[in-house]
């Protein structure tokens, strides 16, 4: 049985829906509080940026990594150690600023908006609330 081939516009309705489902997750269930307090050391605000690509806890180690965008619209790759109980940093592996990485635009040919772009419009969505 063959699956229909999605659209653009259902590409990126899908692909938006993603980013949306797990932007909201974080902001519902909160980040551990050491990542809270190395955010706020770095002048970023978790309740107004959003998480993608956010893991924990890979077996043996405990690390946190994943991307966070800003209300600055700047996309960070962030990898670090926190302690057993989430704590305290105790080790920060990468702090990097990607955002040059992602293409933003609402009428890319053949794939209408951009990963980028549908990311700017879902941090844009959950801060108007």
């Amino acid at each position: 049985m063959k699956s229909k081939r999605l659209n653009v516009q259902e590409q990126n309705n899908k692909t938006k829906s993603r980013i949306l489902s797990e932007a909201k997750y974080w902001r519902k269930n909160g980040i551990p509080q050491g990542l809270e307090y190395f955010l706020r050391e770095k002048n970023i605000d978790s309740n107004t940026s959003i998480f993608l690509e956010y893991e924990q806890d890979y077996e043996g180690i405990s690390t946190d990594e994943g991307i966070i965008v800003t209300t600055e619209n700047k996309f960070i790759r962030f990898s670090m150690d926190l302690n057993s109980d989430k704590t305290e940093l105790i080790f920060l592996d990468r702090w990097e600023d990607i955002t040059q990485r992602y293409e933003i635009s609402a009428h890319k040919r053949g794939s209408g908006k951009t990963y980028g772009f549908l990311t700017l419009e879902v941090l844009q969505e959950l801060n108007q609330v």
